[in-house]
């Protein structure tokens, strides 16, 4: 999770994914019975949180209105690893790991998922955040 400061400048910075995949896949999650919620009232949650977008236990995703594609593309794997049961609130090391496996597929796939440059310098500088609180979780240092 980023500080909301840094947050807003990301946002501010990246290109927005293109409203028509967004709805293409809300409507496809809806008939699964998935939400995926977007307003001006939620931009306000996320950035207070530092967030771009959030999946909810329940599967429930939220996404900033102006959500860019490494930020969608990221909450629809999140939502594979919460459906698969990797995920656990409570396990540090395991969401630090599926973090840094999500930053990593990401950056992979960045044609695919048409990232942009600025995007993965973003993601880069996340994932080396997370590749060090893992190691200081390891050392006991967290």
């Amino acid at each position: 999770m980023l500080n909301s400061e840094k947050a807003k400048k990301i946002i501010a910075r990246q290109q927005p994914i293109s409203q028509d995949i967004i709805n293409r896949v809300k409507n496809n999650l809806a008939e699964k019975g998935i939400v995926l919620e977007q307003s001006t009232e939620w931009d306000r949650y996320l950035i207070s949180n530092g967030n771009e977008a959030i999946t909810f236990s329940d599967g429930t995703m939220v996404m900033h209105t102006n959500v860019s594609a490494s930020g969608f593309y990221e909450e629809l794997i999140h939502y594979g690893q919460i459906k698969q049961g990797r995920a656990n609130a409570g396990d540090i090391e395991n969401n630090l790991l599926l973090e840094i496996e999500t930053k990593k597929r990401l950056i992979k796939n960045k044609k695919a998922y048409k990232i942009t440059d600025y995007e993965i310098e973003v993601l880069k500088d996340i994932l080396n955040e997370y590749q060090t609180k893992l190691n200081e979780l390891k050392k006991g240092g967290i």
